[in-house]
């Protein structure tokens, strides 16, 4: 099986030769406690540092995160084909093993059930969110050129893939039937080239992030094309390739080539790019945001989710 180049090889390789290490406690980065915190301005949003890692000494290559209502944070590590659990007072729980073979490329929660993407078997598993494996919701293998890469829980129940081999959308129905799949190859407005990852927006609106166009696309609830957004020249977009939304429909972008999170106010424009933690670099491939305003980004430089908070002004 052929896994696809998802981080760039001289960034992984980078990512693998740093030992872990954690400045504070898990309990320390729910309370914002410790060394390291402090407020990064940017137009209608703060960022500040809270200390502390979550999955130090676990995770080795974290490339999802997901959070739930209760503020409980998920992370996929796809090096060990493991899925854990972690609360802000820090506790840690690792899911069953469905299979010694599972590569977890993405992961989404919707209430209190967890859906892991498995690239291994190409399909999506169902756990509770005590860890406990349910069955496999959905096998993309009865379905023609469905070989997705992302995996996003969207408004109503309904699922988001994105699949670089076809370089397409596609919108899943609650009943797991397909809605609609827009696409194909190019660098026009409305194709795509290696759509990683796809984020419903609060208004319904879908924002996929191509990490071979180095764009950022923002199509209609239906799929048609709307606008394009990249950051300015000076901070271009290397290789992103995860893309989030909080409620108040601003955009976060993990580029893991640029080092940094990108992120964009609602009319696109760039808000605040974070490039560290703790006085550190770091090599994002995901982030999350929680109903608390809590901003967890999965790191691959510690090895651990980086935790931060957002100020809304």
């Amino acid at each position: 099986m052929h896994i696809p180049s998802l981080i760039p090889a001289g960034v992984l390789a980078l990512a693998l030769s740093i030992p872990a290490f954690s400045p504070g406690s898990a309990q320390e980065a729910a309370d914002g406690r410790g060394p390291g915190a402090g407020s990064r301005p940017g137009g209608g949003i703060e960022f500040e540092e809270l200390a502390g890692r979550f999955g130090v000494g676990e995770l080795r290559e974290p490339l999802a995160v997901a959070v739930d209502q209760r503020g409980r944070i998920y992370a996929a590590d796809a090096m060990t084909g493991k899925i854990y659990r972690y609360t802000p007072g820090g506790g840690s729980l690792e899911f069953e093993g469905y299979s010694a073979a599972l590569y977890p490329l993405d992961l989404g929660v919707e209430g209190s059930m967890v859906y892991v993407l498995d690239y291994t078997d190409n399909r999506v598993l169902r756990y509770d969110a005590s860890g406990a494996f349910l069955d496999i919701l959905l096998s993309f293998d009865q379905f023609t050129k469905k070989r997705p890469v992302s995996l996003t829980v969207g408004e109503g129940g309904r699922f988001l893939t994105t699949d670089i081999e076809n370089h397409s959308v596609t919108v899943w129905t609650p009943l797991l039937d397909i809605e609609f799949t827009v696409g194909e190859y190019g660098w026009t407005e409305g194709s795509f080239d290696e759509p990683r990852k796809a984020a419903s927006l609060p208004d319904g609106r879908i924002a996929v992030i191509e990490s071979g166009n180095r764009r950022l696309q923002i199509l209609s609830p239906t799929g048609a094309y709307e606008r394009i957004i990249v950051p300015p020249e000076e901070t271009p977009f290397l290789s992103p390739r995860w893309i989030a939304s909080d409620g108040g429909g601003n955009i976060f972008v993990a580029d893991t080539e640029a080092g940094a999170l990108f992120v964009f106010g609602p009319e696109g424009n760039l808000l605040e790019r974070i490039d560290s933690h703790g006085g550190e670099g770091i090599i994002p491939t995901a982030a999350a945001i929680g109903w608390d305003d809590l901003l967890y980004v999965a790191d691959l430089r510690s090895k651990s989710i980086l935790a931060y908070r957002l100020h809304y002004r």
